[in-house]
């Protein structure tokens, strides 16, 4: 604690505190001599911080102080040890890394090319695609969490399995041992472009294991994978314990693992066509698995998502699936030629939109 002066490390991507008004202000994460400290700017200092992202280096001076007995806890779970004050941000930042310098520059890319797309359409973009939803507004936080739909803005197992899934003509042509090696890295890079949130951490520390597993011939259960992978990282970071998007990423998995096949042959007992069989239980297992986690977190399970899943998924998944390529190269062209790229893009988004608030009104018909 105490006054600091010198070179800081942005930690996380600058997020800006109550859009609307014209005394907005940008909240951010530094880290100071090894230790993580939250800071709320304005003015110039917001100004200045907005643009920029996790990983790159600013010279500052500010007073270091405790965070407050309420946020203490919160704090904790995000490794933040402390608040900052009368803080002064220089002028001119250093990139960072080469990794951090590449990493940032798809990500400025890619907010170029979904710049294309209206406000909210941009910013439910970028939570299906890379899980930033640090733009997008309240009623659309709160019409997906009522839907049963949260879960597609956050970067889990279906985002992983379509990336691999666009990788995967270069991946299978690669000998053993260098395809492993491939791999690790596009799950690496993709954890990294996506902030590492608890949810895609889990997911790419499956996709690890179960790469390892497959490389060295062993037959491993998914289950065991999981359980494996979650105590790992748990032991790795303790933290992990409470977060929200971990357990709903971990209990989700374990849903379908555990009950996707027992609800699908129910499903089919009872006649049910295949067609609709297959995503319904799909749908229900992840929901088994995330209820318990979702009341805890939020008070309140949404069992309207049983239907409203099986509305946007599919269409949520052809976005995350061509989402990335097509923004690269929407954020490469002139505005006109990105808008008309992005033109199938917005009608996906807009769809997952529309379904998450129709179901939304239907729960609050319901309740």
């Amino acid at each position: 604690m105490g006054s600091f002066s010198g070179v800081a490390t942005l930690v996380a991507d600058p997020v800006l505190v109550n859009a609307a008004s014209r005394s907005s202000a940008v909240r951010a994460v530094f880290e100071l001599e090894g230790w993580r400290y939250q800071a709320t700017l304005y003015g110039g200092s917001a100004r200045r911080v907005s643009q920029h992202l996790a990983g790159e280096l600013v010279f500052l001076s500010a007073q270091r102080s405790e965070v407050s007995p309420t946020q203490q806890h919160r704090r904790a779970t995000q490794h933040i040890v402390g608040q900052l004050t009368a803080v002064k941000v220089a002028s001119t930042w250093s990139d960072g890394s080469a990794f951090t310098r590449a990493t940032n520059r798809i990500r400025r890319l890619l907010a170029t090319g979904a710049s294309r797309l209206p406000a909210n359409e941009a910013a439910l973009f970028l939570g299906l695609v890379i899980g930033d939803d640090r733009n997008q507004p309240r009623e659309m936080i709160s019409a997906f969490r009522d839907s049963g739909l949260s879960h597609l803005t956050a970067v889990s197992g279906q985002n992983i399995a379509f990336v691999l899934a666009a990788a995967a003509p270069l991946l299978t042509r690669m000998r053993p041992r260098v395809r492993l090696v491939a791999t690790l890295s596009v799950l690496a890079w993709f954890t990294v472009l996506t902030r590492a949130e608890p949810s895609v951490l889990r997911a790419a520390a499956m996709a690890a294991i179960s790469v390892l597993c497959f490389t060295a011939g062993w037959q491993v259960k998914s289950l065991a994978v999981l359980v494996l992978c979650v105590a790992g990282l748990v032991v790795i970071d303790p933290m992990l314990m409470w977060q929200v998007g971990f357990w709903m990423s971990s209990g989700a998995t374990a849903g379908l693992i555990v009950l996707m096949k027992p609800l699908q042959r129910a499903l089919r007992k009872c006649h049910v066509p295949g067609l609709i069989a297959e995503p319904l239980a799909t749908t229900t297992a992840a929901q088994i698995g995330t209820a318990l986690p979702m009341y805890l977190a939020f008070g309140r399970v949404s069992p309207i998502g049983l239907i409203t899943n099986l509305f946007a998924v599919p269409i949520a998944g052809v976005v995350m699936l061509v989402g990335l390529p097509v923004c690269l190269l929407a954020g490469m062209m002139s505005v006109g030629r990105g808008e008309a790229v992005m033109l199938p893009m917005r009608f996906g988004v807009r769809w997952v939109w529309w379904v998450a608030v129709i179901g939304q009104r239907c729960a609050k018909l319901v309740t």
